[in-house]
């Protein structure tokens, strides 16, 4: 794991605002038990997927992007391949506000996308389930 992954978890179990980026329709997928958890803690979710933008999925509202959003979120939480990170970090920089936190799923990680969001006070974890850490605290 990398990053501050004890203070992602506060914010996760404090009632964040929290975006999910690479939302899924499908329950079966991680995204589905993530999100429950999220949400069981009490975390207000809104999901990101432009091929399901404008739906709500499981009670969860889904936007294209994150500059789609209604308001600021406390955390963004990726489950997108590594690939996509680059691009991702672009589309973060670029909004009127920052996140305190983008928390990277298992398995999800670029150290150059941690470096230009930590550049700009972003806090990022990366390669961390945060269902799977849940007793953490």
């Amino acid at each position: 794991m990398f990053g501050p992954v004890s203070e992602g978890m506060r914010l996760f179990h404090g009632k964040s605002s929290v975006a999910v980026v690479g939302y899924s329709e499908n329950p079966a997928r991680i995204v589905g038990k993530v999100t429950e958890f999220l949400i069981e803690e009490g975390n207000r979710v809104t999901g990101i997927n432009p091929t399901i933008n404008g739906t709500t999925v499981a009670k969860i509202p889904v936007k294209a992007t994150l500059a789609d959003l209604d308001a600021p979120v406390d955390i963004i939480q990726v489950f997108r391949n590594a690939d996509h990170l680059p691009a991702l970090a672009d589309e973060i920089l670029a909004l009127k506000w920052r996140p305190k936190m983008v928390w990277c799923q298992q398995g999800v990680f670029d150290f150059l996308f941690q470096e230009r969001l930590e550049h700009e006070g972003i806090q990022v974890v990366m390669d961390a389930c945060p269902y799977a850490l849940r007793s953490y605290l």
